[in-house]
């Protein structure tokens, strides 16, 4: 091989063969999760946590704003590198198993396969029925819950 041929292959192709074998052994970093926080406070619903998008972010809120005229303040934050914990439909049938039994002040956390809820609710039947609900409504979260009761 000649002198200008081996530098040529020694200073360009070799490191671009390293770095392409590099690419390959590691790749994009997958999407993380995130978390979502639903929250009811008398006639307003709140939204925050992180989603991968504004698309994602606006396909949760858009399926929370058809199943009720509350007023919702989103705060959800776009972050590329973290998706919502659940899908824009659980997160509208969380909060309508809360809304339909009457609830007015519920706090729900959602992490990966974990639901973590607190709401003030008349009695304890009423306790029961919103824990039931929200284990329907999301059949794949753990749900772990602190019902105080006013009555």
């Amino acid at each position: 091989m000649q002198l200008p041929l081996r530098v040529f292959v020694g200073a360009l192709v070799v490191p671009a063969l390293l770095a392409a074998v590099g690419l390959a052994a590691h790749p994009a970093p997958a999407l993380s999760f995130g978390h979502l926080v639903l929250a009811v406070r008398s006639s307003e619903i709140v939204l925050a946590g992180t989603a991968a998008s504004a698309e994602e972010r606006q396909e949760v809120v858009d399926a929370v704003r058809a199943l009720t005229a509350h007023r919702i303040t989103d705060a959800i934050t776009p972050n590329a590198g973290e998706r919502l914990p659940v899908s824009p439909a659980q997160a509208a049938a969380l909060l309508g198993a809360v809304l339909d039994r009457g609830v007015t002040d519920f706090t729900g956390v959602v992490r990966v396969g974990h639901l973590t809820a607190s709401a003030r609710v008349a009695d304890p039947e009423r306790a029961g029925s919103l824990s039931d609900a929200l284990r329907s409504a999301a059949p794949g979260l753990r749900v772990d819950e602190d019902f105080t009761t006013t009555g």
